[in-house]
């Protein structure tokens, strides 16, 4: 009997709310719209304010409208917001706490708005502690100011509304990060894709030229793997990809990448690596595949070929010189490992 994994106490509230922070990459355009629309709904209760005497309030709510409109203008313009949002957190908390200092029942209802505001706003790392800290400064005035059983349900109902918001948010991440994981990897093994080598092959590439770091690159084919996809069906293939994949993960380190390139070619990339050492992880990875019983086909060997950076070196040139290096190994025999030289650079005439 398989024995039932301890269950974390607090796993579902550190989930619901942790985890990444799905809106950073929109939050610019998502608050460019809440501050034309913010601006235009509070200016006339910033003039309600300061014509009924209330002119602490109504500066309050004024100064939020004068720094939604101008970040919205600079937005517009293209122009990056000079008013960092999160500082609007400071009139507008201001506004809601002499509301409810004012009119208890009126200012609850604005807590509401700048508690979700708070998350459009700040990372939500943030935001739940800004959230929960405003839910308690509301409780505390309600109470003062109105008595405890509008106390209760302000605090039933404010609190209501964070779990709700980071449930929301909770789910759009979990959206997020699937989406980004089908743009960046292989759905069958769980590699990187094509797609994804390219820009990481590309980083490593300037890296060198700025600090002159090492990098290697590994192009791994499966020997003969379309006959194990004829004798034994593709549901074996699969299996031989899929446990090729997870060997090579297991020896690499953190920094390496695994990509897959065709259908049973893949590339290993090795950053801070020199010629030596890519040898000796390929000799590794080979030996580690080729001992590796894989169930529904017979022994599975691979092919490796050896590319090392060279100064000044292109992606396109560093592919083909492990290309060829591949081939060099498959002209030996296959199951084996070959290092290709680098390209002779070409002298200008």
């Amino acid at each position: 009997m398989t024995p039932t994994p301890p269950r974390r106490p607090f796993a579902f509230l550190a989930r619901l709310f942790g985890g990444g922070d799905a809106l950073a990459g929109h939050r610019e355009q998502i608050l460019y719209r809440i501050a034309v629309v913010s601006a235009a709904l509070l200016a006339p209760f910033a003039a309600s304010n300061m014509v009924t005497g209330r002119i602490p309030l109504g500066l309050a709510i004024f100064a939020t409208v004068i720094v939604l409109a101008v970040d919205a203008v600079a937005i517009y313009r293209g122009r990056k917001a000079p008013v960092p949002f999160a500082l609007l957190l400071v009139p507008a908390a201001a506004a809601v706490t002499l509301l409810l200092i004012a009119q208890p029942s009126y200012g609850v209802l604005w807590t509401y708005p700048v508690v979700l505001f708070t998350y459009f706003v700040l990372a939500r790392r943030i935001a739940v502690p800004v959230s929960l800290a405003l839910l308690a400064g509301t409780t505390v005035l309600v109470q003062i100011h109105a008595g405890s059983g509008m106390a209760v349900r302000a605090f039933v109902a404010l609190l209501l509304t964070i779990v709700i918001v980071n449930i929301i948010l909770s789910v759009i991440n979990d959206l997020h990060e699937r989406l980004v994981a089908q743009t960046l990897t292989d759905p069958l093994t769980g590699a990187f894709n094509r797609r994804h080598m390219e820009s990481c092959l590309e980083d490593v590439i300037e890296r060198q030229r700025r600090s002159q770091a090492s990098a290697a690159l590994l192009l791994i084919d499966i020997d003969h793997f379309k006959p194990i996809n004829d004798r034994f069906g593709h549901a074996a293939g699969d299996t031989v990809l899929r446990t090729v994949v997870a060997l090579i993960a297991d020896r690499v380190r953190r920094l390496d990448r695994l990509f897959r390139i065709g259908g049973d070619e893949f590339l290993l990339l090795l950053p801070d690596t020199d010629g030596a050492a890519a040898l000796i992880v390929a000799e590794e990875l080979r030996n580690l595949i080729a001992g590796t019983s894989m169930s529904g086909a017979a022994r599975v060997t691979v092919s490796i070929g050896i590319a090392v950076l060279q100064p000044g070196q292109q992606m396109d040139a560093w592919m083909q010189q492990a290309d060829a290096a591949l081939y060099e190994a498959k002209q030996q025999g296959r199951n084996c490992v070959a290092s290709g030289a680098a390209p002779a650079p070409v002298e200008a005439d």
